[in-house]
């Protein structure tokens, strides 16, 4: 059964609401503010950090775990369905080159010193942070069947981690200026290279193949005996189904595979929900919204 799934961007207060009662607990504290606040939907994907100090949301930390949380509903929103492995490539792609050319424009300036060891300036930083925002989009991906069940992927998924981590160590390190930006150039071309090999992978259907939303009820659920299901929470708060057991009800359905996300239970959005309940104890069925993977 395909999935017409209401918007973000429609949700009521309420709604919005309930989502927060999913994340972190250390950001439950701030639920009154949201509620007094009447936010909804559109508002909510939009927030910004100003927005969010103004509703009480003072420690740093603490906005960055909610904009991450809502850049999770504004990919849901946005970009699930035109989002594939082609895009993110080429997404991850630019912000390399991206950073390559900033790089290559400080050193143009006027006013560049390539001996001089000091900390990098904050919008240097930043364009570190994009490069390695759009890698974890691409490596998540990567991380979903049947790509990670493939060895050439699995290789490629790799690699870009070794370089996110070189990456990463770089910008820590004592070094020259010079040095610092060798190094990430070095990094960067690389990343762009492995991109641009999956760009060019134009004759599997995999690369160019999105996502896509579908409900599926599970019913005669015995609450002794469970859902047969087993789900991996990844760092940034997305639930991806790793398996089900065998003549389960999750099993006997036949449409939950290994690598699809879960979205949804019982019409309640769980992207970004610290923990995810699945209890059928309340009832002999379950209803839930998946993001099915390539198939």
């Amino acid at each position: 059964m395909a999935l017409v799934m209401e918007p973000i961007s429609k949700w009521t207060p309420k709604q919005v609401l309930d989502w927060m009662k999913g994340l972190d607990d250390c950001l439950q504290q701030y639920v009154k503010s949201f509620e007094r606040e009447q936010m909804g939907g559109e508002q909510l994907l939009h927030i910004t950090h100003q927005e969010l100090e103004e509703l009480g949301v003072t420690r740093i930390g603490h906005q960055e775990l909610i904009l991450e949380a809502v850049d999770l509903l504004c990919a849901l929103n946005y970009g699930l369905e035109t989002e594939n492995l082609r895009t993110l490539s080429h997404k991850l792609n630019a912000s390399a080159k991206n950073l390559q050319n900033f790089i290559l424009g400080r050193r143009r300036g006027g006013h560049y010193d390539g001996r001089a060891s000091r900390r990098l300036p904050n919008d240097f930083l930043t364009s570190v942070v994009d490069l390695i925002g759009a890698a974890k989009n691409l490596l998540a991906w990567l991380d979903r069947s049947p790509f990670a069940s493939v060895t050439e992927y699995s290789l490629l998924k790799n690699n870009i981690v070794q370089l996110c981590l070189e990456l990463t160590t770089i910008v820590q390190q004592d070094c020259t200026v010079y040095e610092t930006e060798n190094k990430i150039l070095h990094v960067c071309k690389t990343l762009a290279g492995i991109c641009d090999h999956i760009i060019s992978l134009s004759s599997d259907s995999l690369v160019s193949q999105s996502a896509h939303l579908e409900v599926v009820h599970l019913t005669s659920i015995m609450p002794s005996e469970g859902l047969g299901m087993y789900i991996k929470s990844t760092y940034d708060g997305l639930h991806v189904i790793t398996g089900t057991t065998e003549n389960s009800p999750a099993d006997q359905c036949k449409k939950i595979h290994a690598g699809d996300e879960v979205i949804q239970v019982n019409h309640q959005t769980v992207v970004r929900s610290c923990v995810l309940s699945l209890s059928p104890s309340l009832s002999l069925s379950l209803s839930l919204s998946l993001s099915l993977s390539s198939r």
